[in-house]
């Protein structure tokens, strides 16, 4: 199936490409306003929830429209049926490595001490509506239509990383999670962002599907902010060793379907 990935440079032009950073902008603008506005909201939790079930669902759904006003098909970004078991199973064996080193690590070395039901099943909602809507947005339509522009697949990927990453910088300014005033965390931080955008690229090219990138995603987020409960170490440093693993993990499945095929 990766061979079908291997095509999209073929699939879109110059305005597909610049299309793809219109939706970046406009998203950017629409992610900025919402956390600015939400911040100052002193909102109960299920109102939250609520909030951003529907925020982030409209975001999909016009990501959906542009797709269909440009006639093209929802498997161009990765809504497909074929594989669909490979592609949850991959999801969820490549997630094993989230699962081990944030939340079951983590919670033996602290005796699962801050454990809330109620929390973990409202986390487990937010962070897939988190992570989905950003996994369609720039994994499924904004990485694939940067080919576009950009005909090779280092470079577009890398361009993908980089919007990938730029784009969280406003949204964690404005919620002050971001200070300028430590350099070396910004860094850190945006190389976190940018290789995590590569790991998911990389997911979601094995089957061109979209299932496994949101399996991970969502497992990768919830385990950190478990492991961020349990008073483990800074999210960019687990976020760069997390990504290394991955990459690891990436390369010998890639190794060893090639040696099958020797």
């Amino acid at each position: 199936m990766e061979s079908t990935y291997e095509m999209t440079p073929q699939r879109y032009g110059k305005k597909d490409g610049i299309i793809a950073l219109l939706v970046w902008l406009c998203y950017v603008i629409l992610i900025s306003a919402y956390v600015a506005i939400t911040s100052r909201l002193n909102m109960p939790w299920y109102m939250f929830v609520i909030v951003i079930i529907i925020f982030f669902s409209l975001l999909v759904v016009g990501v959906f429209m542009v797709v269909k006003i440009r006639k093209q098909r929802i498997v161009s970004i990765g809504f497909r049926k074929d594989n669909i078991g490979k592609a949850i199973g991959f999801g969820l064996l490549i997630s094993l490595i989230p699962i081990v080193f944030l939340a079951i690590l983590p919670g033996i070395i602290n005796g699962f001490n801050n454990i809330d039901a109620l929390g973990l099943v409202v986390a487990l909602i937010t962070t897939f509506f988190f992570a989905a809507h950003e996994d369609v947005i720039f994994v499924g339509f904004i990485q694939t239509r940067l080919y576009g522009l950009f005909q090779t697949q280092v470079v577009a990927i890398g361009v993908g990383a980089i919007l990938f990453a730029l784009m969280h910088v406003p949204p964690w300014v404005i919620n002050g999670r971001l200070d300028f005033g430590q350099p070396l965390t910004v860094v850190t931080v945006f190389l976190a962002w940018a290789i995590l955008h590569i790991v998911f690229v990389s997911v979601f090219k094995k089957y061109f599907s979209i299932v496994p990138v949101l399996i991970l995603h969502t497992i990768w987020n919830y385990s950190m902010n478990f492991a961020q409960m349990e008073g483990v170490i800074d999210f960019s440093l687990i976020a760069i060793i997390l990504a290394v693993l991955v990459a690891c993990f990436l390369y010998w499945q890639s190794h060893k379907r090639n040696n099958n095929l020797d």
